[in-house]
């Protein structure tokens, strides 16, 4: 138990140091100006408080193993989850929803941190790793609130419109100057056909697939109608939800709303949206890896 508690140690990425900020990456917070930046700080306070939880319990649990302190019921029931290549229920409690095992639960860890702290040391990517938020909900409202004020139209009156790109590398897409491209969401039930630009069915045996860029684009409601039409080439449009683990599932807010729910992606269809409900199509933002 010793050698695994310090190899957890040993991957355990540092925290976040707002200190080592790009110069853009905070400019305007203060005035209300930077929405994104107000994001991306409460996203650095949640993950430091995470990493800060684990690495004090497995400092705990090696004292109590090696006889240093005595052994609690937290501390047993993390010396067997550990055991068993779960995550600590105490970890779990401050952590974003995730169904993985302790092995890859720590390298996803790992891989969130680093693209938060390139973020905050570089200035904002290309893309955002939509999966690597602890609330993609409010990434999305941050969008909004960056194009309310720029248009001067009130954030009620605007919605994401979302377009799936025919390309998985930023570097090959062209940067929108509204909105933001992500990525990260992997289709379930169903796959992207990349060629034709529409969701078709998944191959035998395939239970994800991955999705290439989004770009998710404020518009205002009234225009929604407008600039959501279909054609002759898809004729349908399915509204696919996208949650952020496989289990769809988590708890209700107050607005009646799921926390495990993100968002929907307008995808078009040879199919109609109903043949998508049944097979219960939807994008999952947790990797299946």
């Amino acid at each position: 138990m010793l050698d695994l508690a310090s190899s957890l140690e040993d991957q355990l990425p540092a925290e976040l140091d707002v200190r080592r900020a790009h110069p853009d990456t905070f400019k305007g917070v203060e005035e209300g100006e930077n929405p994104l930046g107000v994001f991306l700080s409460f996203e650095i306070e949640r993950y430091n408080a995470l990493l800060g939880v684990i690495a004090t319990s497995l400092n705990d649990l090696k004292d109590a193993v090696e006889g240093r302190v005595a052994i609690s019921e937290e501390l047993e029931e993390m010396h067997s989850a550990l055991l068993y290549n779960t995550v600590p229920r105490k970890w779990q409690k401050v952590a974003y929803p995730s169904l993985k095992p302790l092995g890859p639960w720590m390298q996803d860890l790992v891989r969130r941190v680093e693209f938060l702290r390139t973020w905050l040391e570089q200035g904002a990517p290309q893309a955002f790793w939509l999966s690597a938020f602890f609330f993609p909900q409010s990434f999305l409202t941050s969008l909004l609130q960056a194009h309310a004020r720029s248009s001067r139209l009130p954030i009620d009156a605007l919605m994401l419109k979302t377009q799936v790109l025919g390309v998985s590398n930023p570097a090959e897409a062209k940067q929108p100057s509204r909105g933001a491209l992500v990525y990260g969401a992997h289709l379930q039930s169903a796959a992207w056909d990349v060629e034709r630009g529409l969701i078709v069915n998944p191959t035998p045996g395939q239970l994800f697939a991955p999705m290439p860029l989004i770009w998710l684009h404020p518009i205002p409601v009234d225009s929604a109608a407008a600039t959501t039409g279909t054609d002759r080439d898809h004729p349908y449009l399915y509204e696919c939800p996208v949650y952020k683990t496989a289990r769809r599932q988590g708890e209700v807010s107050s607005a009646g709303s799921s926390s495990n729910f993100v968002l929907y992606l307008q995808l078009p269809s040879m199919l109609p949206p109903e043949h998508w409900i049944h097979r219960g199509a939807a994008a999952i933002l947790e990797s299946p890896s």
